[in-house]
């Protein structure tokens, strides 16, 4: 047996044949800490994507990822890639139920969390791709797919997530670069009394940093996306198929005070609806939404960061509107009324006392929909120490400890009456949070 495998492991050295050795890429994201709260009992955090991050995490989450080029001859390469996350269930999940790919974390035929159970593992990414001499490359696998996001708020605000295959960074001349995906998505089992996964699927076309002007580029993005129903989902009366589109265009200005300013506006119909909602519904374009709903939203976000040599500032204003032709409105997001707005604003700032610590302080407000066309407010306060390598605001890793005030009618949200019944809370603790 020893024997075969040298030989298989001497065939394989030539079939690779003048391939370089090159390192494994090692690299991944995390955090994780302690917290007191002052009401007693386990702590609270409301929606971050709503206030904001920091001083507001209750769980332990990493993500490891490991690649490796496996050929690398006359500028072409081939190379796998892997990313394994980890997260504990936390505290109070709240507003949070759906994980980054776009699945629901509870199956409602189990009644728990499913794959995930209370401590959950997933493999997030596990892709190759081929890069060709012009620097186009082609890619098939799992794979969280040119995400956008605003880190304050931890929030995706493009999110096209999935099992796919494609081209990316197609060369056009002077123009940018062009990028062509088919993706796909799963409803998970059990979901609007279906009893079988629901398939999604979307054409991601993309222009990427198209030349404007000195240090400004522009970002354009169309989704398309369609349900393929089986023949029990098709009887179903909680479905209709409904063809929905996803457009985006984004504004990005470099050298603005030492940072970047990013301003982007969003338009969905229909299963991508939720883009209305903003915060509120997390992660969009993800999967489509299987209710028997039409409409259509649009979402404004103005983000970026100011960065100078005693202080830097994080911050964020987002507005998004949402509206439903539908009657028959189903499940907690449309309960808020055929029109609504969302809108959130975060500031971080940061005062800068030597080479490795800096102050930090975060304020966070969001104004949502309720049921009965009642509205609710969240609002977040946090000042904290920090220590890392640099105090440039992306410096990590780094170590805080922080106090935290949350207030707000969503503190009385009916998800958490089970911990609280008042409008407030203060935290305390400490916290590690690295990328690598």
């Amino acid at each position: 047996m020893k024997a075969k495998l040298l030989t298989l492991s001497a065939a394989v050295a030539l079939t690779l044949g003048s391939v370089s050795a090159s390192a494994v890429d090692f690299h991944g994201y995390a955090r994780s800490g302690i917290n007191y709260s002052s009401g007693g009992g386990s702590t609270y955090c409301l929606n971050k994507s709503l206030v904001g991050r920091l001083g507001n995490e209750c769980d332990t989450y990493v993500e490891i990822g490991l690649g490796q080029t496996l050929y690398d001859k006359a500028n072409t390469k081939f190379s796998v890639h892997t990313l394994l996350a980890f997260d504990t269930k936390g505290e109070n999940w709240g507003d949070n139920t759906v994980d980054r790919q776009g699945n629901n974390w509870i199956d409602n035929r189990q009644g728990d969390f499913g794959a995930w159970g209370g401590i959950r593992t997933a493999m997030e990414e596990l892709y190759a791709d081929y890069e060709m001499p012009s620097g186009a490359k082609l890619w098939a696998g799992k794979r969280f797919y040119r995400r956008k996001d605003v880190h304050i708020l931890d929030y995706y605000y493009l999110h096209n997530s999935g099992n796919g295959v494609g081209i990316d960074e197609i060369p056009v001349s002077n123009l940018g670069n062009v990028s062509v995906a088919i993706l796909k998505s799963s409803t998970p089992t059990g979901y609007a009394g279906v009893h079988e996964n629901i398939n999604n699927y979307k054409l991601d076309l993309r222009w990427n940093d198209l030349p404007l002007w000195s240090d400004a580029s522009m970002d354009a993005v169309l989704i398309y996306g369609w349900q393929n129903l089986s023949g029990v989902q098709k009887q179903d009366p909680n479905i209709r198929v409904n063809n929905s589109v996803l457009a985006l265009l984004e504004w990005t200005q470099g050298n603005f005070f030492g940072g970047f300013n990013k301003l982007s506006f969003t338009y969905a119909n229909n299963g991508f609806n939720t883009v209305g909602l903003g915060g509120l519904n997390g992660d969009t374009a993800a999967t489509l939404a299987p209710y028997p709903t039409r409409g259509n939203s649009f979402r404004f976000i103005d983000w970026g960061l100011v960065e100078q040599s005693k202080w830097n500032l994080g911050y964020v204003l987002m507005v998004s509107h949402i509206h439903y032709k539908d009657q028959d409105h189903q499940g907690w997001a449309w309960n808020h009324g055929r029109n609504s707005n969302t809108w959130t604003f975060a500031i971080r700032p940061a005062y800068k006392w030597s080479d490795y610590t800096s102050t930090v302080l975060e304020y966070g407000y969001s104004s949502v929909p309720a049921a009965n066309t009642k509205r609710e407010s969240a609002s977040k306060l946090t000042i904290a120490q920090q220590w890392s390598p640099s105090t440039t605001f992306w410096s990590r890793p780094s170590i805080r400890v922080f106090a935290s005030w949350l207030s707000g009618d969503r503190m009385d949200h009916q998800n958490y009456t089970g911990f609280y019944k008042k409008n407030h809370e203060f935290i305390y603790g400490a916290q590690m949070e690295a990328w690598w």
